[in-house]
């Protein structure tokens, strides 16, 4: 799936962390040269502030998000790996053999807003947040928000930070910088998925 960046294995006396304090965001992959299956913990500015290695991984409860990028060395390789955030992570811990790297998430993490599309809706803005500041749990990464228009140009609902996918719809820039969005009519739209963490907006296949 991926590599650590050559980063030495933690050894068991450091597989337990603050998840506070020192990181805000994590990665799990496997390094496909070690052959083990990595924790990878990342600070405020993006450094890794300690790497936990182990042969098997367990996860337990909790929400996360794959995400990928090329390889930066001209192989024909992608780079996978599984991201979570420190604020909904109870422990992390190696037993003594180094074999099971356990990664424990609080119970009842705080939820977002839920809720599904509202019916009166007749158009879609959405866009990403330029900043984590915006983020509802405050150490969250730059994620997308719809908002919800009905035909008279009133917000009806609006959807934060969340993992947004589009399937098959047409859509269009509007605003200026810094109220930017992308729109997309109700006319267009076949089904909205909502969960914690993501918005999956499909298209109609069969258009007229």
């Amino acid at each position: 799936m991926s590599q650590p960046a050559g980063n030495k294995p933690a050894s068991p006396a450091q597989a337990a962390v603050n998840p506070q304090t020192v990181w805000e965001f994590g990665d799990i992959g496997f390094d496909t040269e070690k052959k083990l299956w990595f924790v990878q913990l990342y600070n405020e500015v993006n450094q890794n502030v300690g790497t936990h290695m182990g042969k098997r991984v367990v996860i337990k409860h909790g929400r996360a998000a794959q995400y990928q990028w090329k390889d930066g060395q001209g192989r024909a390789f992608w780079h996978v790996r599984e991201r979570f955030f420190a604020d909904e992570i109870e422990n992390i811990s190696l037993d003594a053999g180094a074999e099971v790297l356990t990664v424990s998430f609080k119970e009842g993490a705080e939820k977002s807003d839920e809720g599904s599309a509202p019916e009166e809706y007749a158009y879609i803005l959405y866009a990403f947040h330029l900043s984590s500041k915006e983020a509802a749990r405050g150490n969250k990464p730059p994620l997308g928000f719809l908002e919800f228009y009905s035909a008279a140009d009133k917000l009806v609902k609006r959807l934060n930070n969340r993992w947004i996918l589009i399937e098959d719809l047409d859509r269009r820039s509007v605003g200026e910088y810094p109220t930017i969005r992308l729109r997309i009519e109700k006319k267009d739209v076949h089904r909205i998925v909502t969960t914690r963490t993501s918005v999956i907006l499909q298209g109609k296949m069969n258009k007229p």
